[in-house]
């Protein structure tokens, strides 16, 4: 998507998890837990570093906003030194993905109220980048009146992932959602598989006053709370004000208290492109098995996991 086209597009790159489940793998690689969107799993970049690449091809690095952990910013700022201009903000604290979203949602309508914006969680893994700019592309040009959501096309029943079921196409539009089902049970997740569900990327794009709508009307305490940070930013008083919102906000999580509760939310297919959501140690393999990276991976996992004896750890250092 080129700048000349959409001067208003924004992205937001959300990367303030923990990354729980990815921490023996990245204990393994760094020798401690780091949150795995900061480990350098492939191609020695990090995985906030490769998010910030990719929305590049469609948003201006000073279009684009970063939400980390508060004790993490130092690194993520580290990281991303390569695009000074990217706006890196620090939540004080964690209170779910609720707040994490409206955070820095509150940064892009005070600065631009027409943007419409893309949100990116930073933990995913894209082999192909092209075929997912093309559904970025799609989405983000189809949501000026409401949110729409970006589903990965399933190879198999996966029972680990959320699902967003679609209605019909019509007239060539995004089908609307007719339903989410978190995690389903192997029974269910077979059902949705043959029926043509999608797996929920987390994904979305749409006008930031369409998102701002949203936290007003399904989670009013944040919002109420965001709109006094809002109209603070620009001055000199923000930092201040950022922290005493913070200390009354209520936690929420976005796709639970809004997304699961929205109507007319749209949903746009995820052209084939090697998409996958690094949870666990075996997704980071099974996306890398035929990439140069496999097998040093392999070999730290098993070492983490004691499955190998120490004493091939030179081995294992000189193969990198």
């Amino acid at each position: 998507m080129s700048e000349s086209r959409d001067g208003h597009l924004w992205t937001i790159i959300l990367a303030g998890g923990d990354g729980v489940r990815l921490r023996q793998l990245t204990r393994a690689l760094h020798g401690e837990e780091r949150p795995k969107q900061f480990a350098m799993i492939h191609r020695g970049h990090s995985l906030l570093q490769a998010t910030v690449a990719r929305a590049a091809s469609w948003s201006a690095p000073e279009r684009t906003v970063v939400v980390v952990a508060a004790e993490r910013e130092g690194l993520a700022r580290a990281q991303l030194r390569g695009y000074c201009s990217v706006d890196i903000v620090a939540q004080p604290s964690n209170r779910g993905t609720g707040p994490g979203i409206l955070l820095p949602l509150a940064r892009v309508h005070a600065r631009d109220p027409g943007a419409r914006v893309v949100v990116l969680p930073s933990d995913h893994y894209v082999r192909d980048a092209r075929p997912f700019e093309l559904s970025v592309e799609r989405a983000a040009a189809a949501s000026n009146e409401q949110i729409h959501l970006i589903g990965a096309v399933p190879d198999r029943p996966e029972t680990q992932y959320g699902w967003i079921v679609p209605g019909r196409e019509l007239d060539g539009s995004p089908a609307l959602v007719t339903r989410f089902w978190e995690k389903p049970p192997a029974v269910v997740a077979r059902r949705l598989y043959r029926e043509g569900a999608l797996w929920n990327t987390f994904i979305m794009a749409g006008h930031v006053g369409r998102f701002w709508q949203l936290g007003r009307d399904l989670l009013p305490a944040q919002l109420s709370l965001f709109d006094v940070y809002r109209q603070s930013i620009g001055s000199g008083d923000e930092g201040r004000v950022l922290q005493g919102v913070y200390s009354d906000m209520p936690a929420a999580d976005f796709s639970r208290d809004v997304l699961q509760r929205a109507a007319g939310l749209r949903v746009v297919p995820l052209h084939e492109c090697g998409w996958s959501d690094w949870g666990t140690p075996e997704r980071v393999l099974e996306s890398l098995r035929d990439h140069e990276d496999f097998a040093v991976l392999s070999h730290r996992l098993a070492l983490a996991r004691g499955l190998i004896e120490a004493s091939d750890a030179p081995r294992l250092a000189s193969a990198r």
